[in-house]
């Protein structure tokens, strides 16, 4: 009897050793997704080529946008089921997306904006800091610059606060200027043959400016406020009832790729950076990633995000920075959100346990 005791619980033992073996593999699935070429997006590149996403079961067929606007009519058109992209373009067109995407997490921090000048043409923030001034000082007067000048702006909602915000701190509103609305590419280029006076965008267009003479008039980083951006993952509303898993997979691997890019950054910097040369010709370096990677662009891992955005106090608390778009866009946009669940929309608070790696 004891023999076979033994033999019941010996067995009964090594079934339950083996149970996590054994457990089911998620299910297949494959995503449409949509991305952006910016090393905001770069661990999505990582995650798959690291095979963080196939362990999840997920299989991406990606679409590349330059700005988030088009990427957002696509999901809206039923052709994207999922993409990266800033919160701001999401609130912007709240009105419209209301009942069919919605932004399932904030998981990255984006302070790389810059409204760049000739060289020569204007002073910098921090020359008028070098000539004693405050900061409000050097702010007010940098920007006091753009008066009855041009600037080349892509149409993206993420652009328009950095300009804004520099306005303000001068007194001046989008009629004190001309603004020339073009896709990134496209306007850097123009502005390097003399188009326009001042020039704004994201990294990869910023960077090929400077490595062409042009100067950062003043910085996302100086502007602060709504020269910053948050990111994280669109959904649209019927793949995420339908593949909650999905989404809940896709956020792991993201988090996952996190960690591999702390843990081992020169192994997976050089694959962000080619990535994004590839996509939009950017010329950068392994070391300029790094730079970057620094101060400009800001992945928490999984246990800081919560520190980051959902710890009341902290400066990217979630809902603050939620009601800060919100009423930018209510008084310089002019955007109605009569009717429309903002909560309901960035469910991010709720995601989030879900999906630690």
């Amino acid at each position: 009897m004891k023999s076979r005791l033994f033999t019941i619980v010996l067995v009964l033992t090594l079934m339950a050793m083996l149970l996590p073996a054994c457990a089911p593999k998620p299910e297949e699935v494959t995503i449409r997704f949509g991305n952006l070429p910016y090393l905001d997006y770069g661990p999505w590149i990582v995650a798959e080529k690291m095979g963080y996403l196939k362990e999840q079961g997920i299989t991406t067929q990606t679409t590349m946008f330059e700005v988030e606007q088009p990427e957002i009519e696509a999901m809206l058109g039923g052709s994207i089921d999922a993409a990266a992209g800033a919160d701001s373009p999401l609130i912007l067109l709240a009105p419209q997306a209301k009942d069919n995407i919605q932004m399932a997490s904030v998981h990255s921090l984006f302070t790389g904006y810059s409204i760049m000048a000739r060289p020569g043409t204007v002073k910098t923030y921090d020359e008028f800091v070098a000539e004693g001034k405050t900061p409000e000082e050097a702010l007010a007067l940098t920007c006091a610059q753009l008066k009855d000048k041009t600037i080349i702006l892509p149409g993206g909602a993420s652009f328009y606060p950095v300009l804004d915000t520099c306005l303000g701190y001068a007194g001046l509103t989008q009629s004190d200027l001309k603004i020339v609305d073009m896709d990134p590419v496209e306007g850097a280029a123009a502005f390097l043959q003399g188009t326009g006076d001042f020039y704004s965008d994201g990294l990869p267009q910023r960077f090929r400016l400077e490595q062409e003479g042009m100067v950062n008039m003043v910085t996302g980083v100086q502007l602060g406020g709504g020269a910053m951006d948050t990111a994280g993952l669109y959904v649209t509303k019927k793949f995420f009832e339908e593949n909650p898993d999905a989404v809940y997979g896709l956020l792991k691997a993201w988090y996952k790729a996190v960690d591999y890019i702390k843990s081992n950054p020169d192994e997976a910097i050089p694959m962000m950076i080619d990535w994004i040369n590839e996509q939009s010709g950017a010329g950068m370096t392994v070391e300029d990633g790094k730079r970057f990677l620094q101060d400009l662009v800001l992945f928490p891992t999984y246990a800081e995000v919560k520190e980051w955005f959902f710890t009341e106090g902290s400066p990217y608390y979630w809902p603050n920075r939620l009601e800060f778009v919100k009423n930018y866009n209510e008084t310089s946009q002019g955007i109605d959100y009569t009717g429309v669940d903002l909560n309901a929309m960035f469910p991010v608070e709720e995601v989030y346990p879900k999906v630690k790696p």
